[in-house]
């Protein structure tokens, strides 16, 4: 990935401006690397979804700083007026209240990590090129928990899962051609991947969270998906699922496979999680559930476990990834991460 295209891939995901990873001082004195980043970053009529204008400023203001430190000659090197105009028409934005800006919800971007399958091996690349692939969700960063629900952003269980899916054979293997239920689904970026990028038949997003469920429902607008391929619905974990369509024809929905992320934050829903995977593989026709979980809490974490130890074969699929969707290199790799596959019970399961 190149520099621009790397940095614009951080700016739409808002990573902290200090994290950025701006070309070097020589290239960015150039007119034409100016105009570019004018172009992909802030230009309204080119560049979306635009990060909220306090960030804009942030990175702009990172942006103009390195520029005016590289320039060597003054009489040839200059900022280019367009960006002198954005940063002029940013300072004058009216500001929002720090309670006012911790309550907003933004689009976020996110790029997808360059896949390890060959271009030619890959159904979403074509033509001898990387297609650059995004997803869009609609998140609040600054909210950690809110209405009892952590889903307002997008965790790093659910970024590294979404690289193992999206850049391994093993991982596009599971979601291809496959009926996909999301557990928890939080923002929904799980399941924007499987129905956007990894050719997933159908696609079935839930969560508790009504709010949530309506944030998905626009993101699914946003990602240009048909509602015939995915939909969403309320699931209160050991309640009947909700979603519409279902509900209108009576119907009980088969699922190939399941997947949850960052779904073991509280030892107190654990009875209930493994209720509702063990209802899954009862009366949904599942094949096999992929939990991915960061470690916060090794005596939560151990609970889990312990549930599934009698119910549940668990295989471990994979540690902490060396790279991800999340852009922002300092924010990677800092908590203990694993990822598990259930295909059915270790007891009174019939495998053939």
């Amino acid at each position: 990935m190149d520099r621009i295209a790397l940095l614009t891939a951080q700016y739409f995901q808002q990573v902290d401006p200090p994290s950025l990873s701006l070309p070097d001082g020589p290239a960015l004195v150039s007119s034409t690397i100016q105009t570019a980043i004018y172009e992909k970053m802030f230009n309204e009529d080119t560049a979306w979804p635009l990060p909220p204008a306090s960030y804009q400023t942030r990175v702009l203001k990172t942006i103009i700083a390195q520029i005016e430190k590289s320039i060597s000659n003054t009489e040839e090197d200059e900022i280019i007026d367009s960006l002198m105009e954005k940063w002029t028409s940013l300072l004058s934005t009216p500001k929002p209240s720090a309670l006012q800006q911790a309550q907003k919800l933004t689009y976020i971007k996110y790029s997808a990590p360059v896949s390890l399958i060959p271009v030619s091996e890959s159904s979403s690349e074509c033509d001898g090129t990387i297609d650059p692939r995004t997803i869009i969700t609609s998140e609040n960063r600054s909210l950690i928990l809110s209405g009892g629900t952590t889903g307002f952003r997008t965790w790093e269980a659910a970024l590294h899962l979404g690289t193992f899916l999206s850049t391994t054979r093993a991982g596009k293997s599971l979601v291809a051609n496959k009926r996909v239920l999301e557990l928890g689904a939080g923002t929904g970026f799980l399941s924007f991947l499987c129905a956007k990028h990894l050719g997933a038949e159908s696609v079935i997003v839930t969560d508790r969270e009504p709010a949530l469920i309506e944030q998905i429902d626009d993101c699914i607008d946003k990602n240009g998906l048909e509602r015939t391929q995915i939909q969403a619905g309320i699931w209160e974990w050991g309640m009947p699922l909700q979603v519409p369509s279902l509900l209108e024809k009576n119907d009980r929905a088969g699922f190939d496979i399941a997947l949850g992320a960052d779904l073991i934050y509280d030892s107190d829903i654990v009875t209930l999680l493994v209720f509702t995977i063990k209802d899954l593989f009862d009366n949904y026709s599942l094949k096999e559930f992929i939990i991915a979980a960061t470690v916060r809490n090794e005596d939560t974490f151990r609970t889990f476990l312990d549930a599934c130890e009698s119910p549940l074969w668990l295989v471990r699929l994979f540690g902490i990834s060396s790279i991800s969707w999340r852009q922002d290199k300092a924010q990677r790799a800092r908590m203990r991460l694993d990822a598990f596959t259930s295909s059915g019970y270790g007891y009174n399961r019939d495998r053939n």
